[in-house]
């Protein structure tokens, strides 16, 4: 896992689809079915990406779920509460194609995804998935825990985009980002408030921990991010901040 690499994927706010999808939704049905054809490439591309291989169009079931996710995300689509559409049909896109592999699996009586992964079991693999032969089981996993880490942070105000940018540079910095975390995460009263309020619990965080207000504040994003990442069961993402409070770096 590279340096939180999954932290740079993101749409623009700015999203030019925004008002053609409220076109839509006025009733244009035309205007529907010329947008989800010019938008086939986004769609191929988002489901090549979760499932790793080439999408064929006329076979492939996930590109059939993906068109009518991308067809109820159009339905779904609410300007208040989202700011891109293009950012929201990659989430519905994602939920629904991960849920049908899912299935799938569960379907096929398999082993877990993890499993799979072992370089001794790849013959195991190909006998018995052959059509998966080539998806990264393993990178659904982290796809699904980037989606509810992403609807988690974006009830903060949180994008992954200025999440990455805002992240402390040092080492040393990380670490106290961290711990504060930590402290936020393992109070239940701390951990309602951010929740609630949707603000650090400063007043009562500076009781608890020597550093400045200001480097607090500044490190705001990170903080909150840990704190949830820290309370919750992204094992995945978890796995990875532990493994940086403890100084590593991971470049694999």
């Amino acid at each position: 896992m590279g340096k939180l690499s999954f932290l740079k994927k993101l749409k623009s706010d700015n999203d030019p689809t925004n008002d053609i999808v409220l076109k839509i939704q006025s009733g244009d049905r035309l205007l529907k079915e010329k947008f989800i054809h010019d938008y086939t490439p986004f769609i191929l591309k988002t489901v090549a990406q979760i499932t790793g291989k080439y999408v064929d169009t006329e076979n492939s079931e996930e590109y059939s779920v993906a068109l009518m996710a991308f067809d109820e995300a159009i339905d779904c689509f609410d300007i208040n509460k989202n700011k891109s559409f293009l950012g929201f049909s990659d989430l519905v896109i994602n939920r629904r194609v991960i849920d049908y592999l899912r299935k799938i699996k569960k379907e096929r009586n398999v082993f877990p995804f993890t499993y799979f992964e072992s370089e001794a079991n790849n013959d195991f693999r190909e006998k018995y998935m052959p059509q998966y032969s080539t998806v990264r089981l393993d990178n659904i996993e982290i796809k699904e825990e980037i989606i509810l880490f992403k609807e988690r942070l974006s009830s903060f105000g949180i994008t992954l985009e200025n999440l990455a940018k805002s992240m402390p540079k040092h080492k040393d910095s990380k670490i106290m980002c961290i711990k504060i975390a930590k402290i936020i995460a393992n109070d239940d009263k701390l951990f309602n408030k951010l929740n609630r309020t949707k603000h650090l619990p400063m007043s009562e965080l500076m009781k608890l921990v020597d550093v400045h207000q200001t480097t607090i504040e500044r490190n705001r994003k990170f903080i909150i991010a840990a704190s949830i990442i820290i309370n919750s069961g992204l094992d995945v993402i978890k796995s990875y901040l532990l493994f940086m409070e403890e100084g590593g770096e991971r470049h694999d």
